[in-house]
């Protein structure tokens, strides 16, 4: 399709008493494995406002197409999922331009889209530029895709300046800043942010394997992919902490501007005296202001019994925000189709207040 050449933040609380009868129609840019499930979770979940939410146009890399009703979205999520193109669906209208799309969405009541296309690390696109001029075209933006975010922050937020639109990114981080750091000037961030290799590093410590046989297991749990690469090399984990540091101390760094190790056979060793020494290791990303710019980094870490990433179990995240005023707050995320799904709907909800 053709793209013309566009907070992470606390919800307001007036959204909790919203009239649980209001429709809120959405637009999905993109329809895989997270979309579905975002779809089947709005339609289980017990949370009163979920239920308004209906989901009447999808795109992906071939077509977009808006719907008749919201309730074909399931018939369409059974559509795509037996491997059928989504501009064959029936009674759909179908458009292969986004700028007209975009416009469609507009008229019929859509004011905010819902962005998890396949995430492009290199340079962004093409969700870059659709979600630029999404913003710009005065639809609000929920993504929880890090490849725009990493290569066109500022951009982004510019767009949405352009076009009066809200932008929320909650999804793409792991972890979420508590609700309570708003006001205060951040001076540093740690967390340990990839629930894969958090999961990896316990295999290692508990079963006393090699790192190979660690990753193997994680492969056979379905929590690592069968290429794990931007997982166990830092990448995604250099993601997040960059977007963090870039929302929270207006960093401006690049992806290849941050320092990263990852894990792998090598990390056995560590593992071992962290043992030894009665701590742990974790994958820690870490900015922090040194010489005048904020300075980013990955690495394995070994933390000791007094630190919040101590305890972490399984696939389970959190991140510690340091604020000038010398207070350290915490915050603790989950991994799995859920916790992103959750993600997404706090997102909507703080994009349509």
């Amino acid at each position: 399709m053709k793209v013309p050449t566009p907070s992470i933040g606390t919800r307001d609380q007036k959204t909790d008493t919203r009239n649980q009868e209001q429709e809120t129609r959405i637009a999905l840019l993109g329809f895989g494995n997270v979309a579905r499930a975002f779809v089947d979770w709005l339609r289980s979940s017990k949370h009163p406002v979920a239920r308004s939410i209906h989901v009447t146009a999808v795109s992906d890399s071939n077509a977009a197409v808006l719907l008749e009703s919201p309730e074909q979205i399931h018939n369409l999520s059974l559509h795509k999922s037996s491997g059928l193109a989504l501009r064959d669906f029936p009674t759909a209208t179908v458009f292969d331009d986004y700028e007209q799309f975009f416009r469609a969405l507009l008229r019929v009541g859509v004011r905010t889209v819902v962005e998890s296309l396949a995430t492009n690390i290199d340079n962004g696109q093409p969700a870059l530029d659709m979600l630029k001029l999404a913003l710009r075209s005065g639809l609000n933006v929920v993504t929880v895709d890090k490849g725009p975010l990493v290569h066109g922050f500022k951009s982004l937020q510019t767009a949405a300046r352009e076009g009066s639109s809200r932008f929320a990114y909650t999804g793409t981080t792991g972890v979420a800043p508590p609700d309570d750091i708003v006001g205060e000037r951040v001076i540093e961030i740690r967390g340990v942010l990839n629930g894969t290799t958090n999961y990896i590093l316990n295999e290692l410590r508990q079963s006393d394997i090699s790192f190979a046989e660690a990753l193997a297991r994680t492969q056979q749990a379905g929590i690592a992919e069968p290429d794990p690469r931007l997982d166990i090399e830092g990448f995604d984990t250099a993601c997040k902490i960059l977007i963090l540091a870039s929302s929270l101390m207006g960093a401006r760094a690049s992806l290849a501007e941050v320092s990263r190790t990852g894990i792998g056979d090598q990390t056995d060793s560590l593992v071992r005296v962290a043992k030894q020494s009665g701590r742990v290791t974790r994958l820690v990303g870490r900015a922090r202001f040194w010489h005048g710019r904020v300075r980013i980094s990955v690495t394995p870490k070994l933390v000791g019994a007094d630190s919040p990433f101590y305890e972490l179990e399984g696939t389970s995240k959190a991140a510690v925000f340091k604020t000038e005023s010398g207070r350290e707050l915490i915050s603790f995320g989950r991994s799995g189709r859920d916790a992103i799904s959750e993600a997404i709907f706090e997102d909507v909800l703080k994009t349509e207040v």
